[in-house]
């Protein structure tokens, strides 16, 4: 098996970091009923694999692979005979970003994709190992661009089958409602109330329906967009005070922007700037 640990001391801090990346050239049977804690992809390079997902078993082979979100119970096992191996590549990944990214891809679910054989997603994971064994400097900041290319491969050639029109639905539903709260990042004005306004339906389906599909609640996502937009805001232009910052982020007072950074980021907004060479 080759297999590249690549995890970094300062993980927290990074906006994606690959954790493990390797080449299973006989894939073992793996049980995980708590799941992973980082997202995993997998896909199959020769042979016939399953994978046994919210009681559903997915078969895959060549140019299938499967990505799981952290803590997903799981399991995969090679389907032929001993004598025929599952030959398999695998990426395990994480980040403060890669929630935000992979929402915005459309991404942000556990699911199979398959795609065409000359698409360049089947040897992307192969191509990175190989350049692996070519360099001494396996923490550089190139891992964490390959994850970027390896979502932004995945968004491009890779292929679903929605298991309904229900769900396809709703998810077009959400994303449709991201895409507002983008627009809206500097509206005092703007909270469930609006969110669910815009969808036409109530606060307490909407809240379901996000936190059943991303894992936390409409609010506290469009809070989060606006705390990225102003570590942008921050580094932009040192001219523009905190205080405007804050306005232009949607928040009524500098203090509750400053507290709210605070507690996301965990430092001040002045200091942030600072650190990232904003003088």
């Amino acid at each position: 098996m080759k297999k590249h640990v690549l995890i970094p001391l300062n993980e927290n801090k990074l906006p994606l970091f690959i954790e493990t990346i390797g080449f299973n050239p006989v894939q073992e049977t793996i049980t995980r009923p708590n799941g992973y804690p980082y997202y995993h992809w997998i896909q199959t390079v020769s042979g016939q694999g399953s994978i046994l997902f919210q009681n559903q078993q997915i078969n895959l082979t060549a140019n299938n692979g499967f990505l799981l979100l952290p803590h997903m119970q799981h399991s995969y096992r090679n389907e032929q005979s001993d004598s025929t191996p599952w030959e398999t590549l695998y990426i395990t990944f994480g980040g403060m970003m890669v929630k935000e990214i992979l929402i915005t891809l459309e991404l942000y679910q556990s699911t199979f994709f398959h795609w065409e054989q000359e698409a360049p997603i089947s040897t992307f994971i192969m191509d990175i190992l190989k350049q692996s064994d070519e360099t001494t400097d396996s923490f550089s900041i190139r891992a964490s661009s390959h994850v970027y290319e390896f979502l932004l491969l995945l968004k491009k050639y890779g292929k679903t089958y929605k298991s309904s029109l229900k769900e396809t639905n709703n998810l077009n539903t959400l994303y449709s409602l991201i895409d507002w709260m983008k627009s809206q990042l500097s509206n005092p004005d703007v909270g469930l109330d609006e969110m669910a306004l815009f969808i036409n339906t109530s606060k307490r389906h909407l809240n379901s329906l996000f936190q059943k599909n991303f894992h936390v609640t409409p609010y506290a996502y469009f809070v989060n967009l606006r705390i990225q937009q102003s570590k942008k805001l921050l580094l932009e232009n040192n001219d523009t005070t905190i205080g405007e910052i804050a306005e232009q982020v949607g928040f009524r007072s500098t203090s509750h922007f400053v507290a709210t950074f605070r507690k996301m980021v965990g430092i001040p907004p002045e200091k942030y700037r600072h650190l990232n060479g904003v003088i």
